[in-house]
């Protein structure tokens, strides 16, 4: 599966995800699909887990350094260059005010900064963006990936640990503990892509919720 190009922070992972499968020592004898489904289930028994890298896709590069628990997420996520620290908790998403973020959406620059530094929450339409972005969708694609993968894995070494490699029709790989629980630790891109997105933390419990200087868009705007 190709990984889609990066014109929302929700692209990296969400397209990333779904390049899916994976495989671990309880795996032996199964073919992609299988180990794709079981894997999954690993993911959501961890409940939780810390996404961080970067991929390229038509010179376009997007970095990522996230944590996923639940329905929530934390951490940053650059695209074209702009890094964007943002939170999402309970569907409610705050984007982290810097100079370059509060032009976008169109705040006086005589109030740039009075703002800079201070949480924006996202208009519910524009929240909607990030709906998929949470560990729940992606445990979700992990099992109903859009495109073919493999039948046959292969065993390999990832920091002297023994790993199963999935590979998809484009070459793009996920490579996966060799252990129980057989978790993700690193997605690779195919023929369209250069990049890695390592899987970290499973399990861990992460303190994500929602901040406390909001200001709404409609404050940014002087309305």
């Amino acid at each position: 599966m190709r990984i889609r190009t990066f014109t929302a922070p929700t692209a990296l992972v969400a397209g990333a995800l779904l390049l899916s499968a994976c495989g671990g020592s309880p795996l032996e004898g199964k073919n992609g699909t299988e180990v794709a489904e079981l894997a999954a289930d690993a993911l959501e028994e961890a409940g939780s887990v810390r996404l961080a890298g970067s991929m390229t896709q038509d010179g376009e590069e997007a970095e990522i350094d996230m944590q996923l628990q639940g329905d929530d997420a934390a951490g940053t996520i650059t695209v074209q260059g702009t890094e964007i620290e943002l939170i999402s908790v309970d569907g409610d998403v705050y984007l982290k005010a810097t100079e370059e973020l509060l032009a976008s959406f169109g705040a006086p620059a005589e109030e740039t900064a009075e703002f800079e530094g201070r949480w924006i929450m996202m208009p519910a339409e524009d929240a909607a963006d990030f709906e998929d972005f949470t560990l729940d969708s992606f445990i979700e694609q992990l099992r109903d990936p859009d495109d073919k993968i493999k039948d046959e894995t292969s065993s390999d070494e990832l920091d002297g640990d023994s790993v199963i490699v999935v590979e998809q029709e484009d070459g793009s790989t996920l490579t996966v503990a060799d252990d129980d629980p057989p978790y993700p630790l690193q997605l690779s891109g195919g023929e369209d892509e250069e990049g890695t997105v390592t899987f970290s933390d499973h399990g861990e419990e992460f303190d994500i919720s929602a901040p406390d200087d909001v200001i709404s868009e409609e404050e940014l705007q002087g309305s």
